[in-house]
């Protein structure tokens, strides 16, 4: 037994606070390898080293084109592009066309006549003619023929009044102000010839197949600094150099 500060020790009570402390450095040790293990990785430098590296006989991948493609186009295509559309056509120039024209004209007007006209005829004469002989009033029959030559002239001013009829065909211009409105509801065809080389953007991925002739390809490792977390760290026999794991 032992005495300290004036109180006694026995063995049993040394052993049960040794056992005390070992297993409380052991819950420690634990709690700080726990922490260590969730918290910490380990970090792993490797030089530069030679590297061989087995390939695939055949691999599919799918691959994104960021340049455009040339793709060069030598046809005819036919082209069948249907068009339904009110359309406005606005009509600047003047447009000839034939006027028909079939009315009545009215005419007022005053025709001013100045003539002579000759008289050269003879004429019969047949008429009773009253007279006075020595006093006594008589008819007298009076039958022959008289010859008459004279100038007579006229005067004379001839009034017109009448509707005249006009029927013709006259070539006119009109200009037309508001715009011709109008529908299309038609499909044009035709064929386009296209000689052309075009610069098209690839937009969709692109499928390949890439094959590799040599399987088994030498390559270099530069300098690398890998960080492994402890969780993804398995503890395994080192290997012997020279020989594969």
């Amino acid at each position: 037994m032992l005495t300290v500060y004036g109180r006694v020790v026995t063995w049993k009570h040394l052993i049960v606070t040794a056992a005390l402390l070992l297993i409380l450095m052991w819950l420690v040790a634990a709690a700080g390898g726990w922490w260590a293990w969730q918290n910490l990785a380990a970090q792993v430098v490797l030089k530069e080293q030679q590297a061989e590296i087995i390939l695939p006989k055949e691999l599919a991948v799918e691959a994104t084109v960021k340049r455009k493609v040339q793709v060069q186009i030598n046809q005819t295509l036919p082209v069948r592009v249907p068009i339904h559309q009110d359309l406005s056509i606005p009509l600047q120039e003047a447009i000839p066309i034939n006027v028909s024209i079939d009315t009545q004209v009215p005419i007022s007007i005053d025709v001013p006549v100045s003539h002579v006209v000759k008289v050269d005829q003879v004429l019969d004469l047949d008429a009773q003619v009253k007279t006075r002989v020595l006093g006594f009033s008589m008819t007298l029959p009076i039958q022959g023929k008289v010859p008459v030559k004279a100038d007579v002239p006229v005067e004379l001013v001839i009034p017109v009044r009448k509707l005249l009829p006009v029927a013709l065909v006259a070539p006119a211009t009109v200009r037309l102000q508001e715009p011709l409105h109008t529908r299309i509801d038609t499909v044009i065809e035709a064929k386009v010839p296209v000689h052309e080389s075009l610069a098209l953007p690839v937009t969709a991925p692109v499928s390949a197949r890439l094959s590799f002739p040599q399987p088994r390809v030498q390559a270099g490792l530069d300098l690398l600094e890998l960080t492994v977390p402890f969780d993804a760290v398995k503890l395994a026999p080192r290997s012997q150099p020279g020989k594969k794991p």
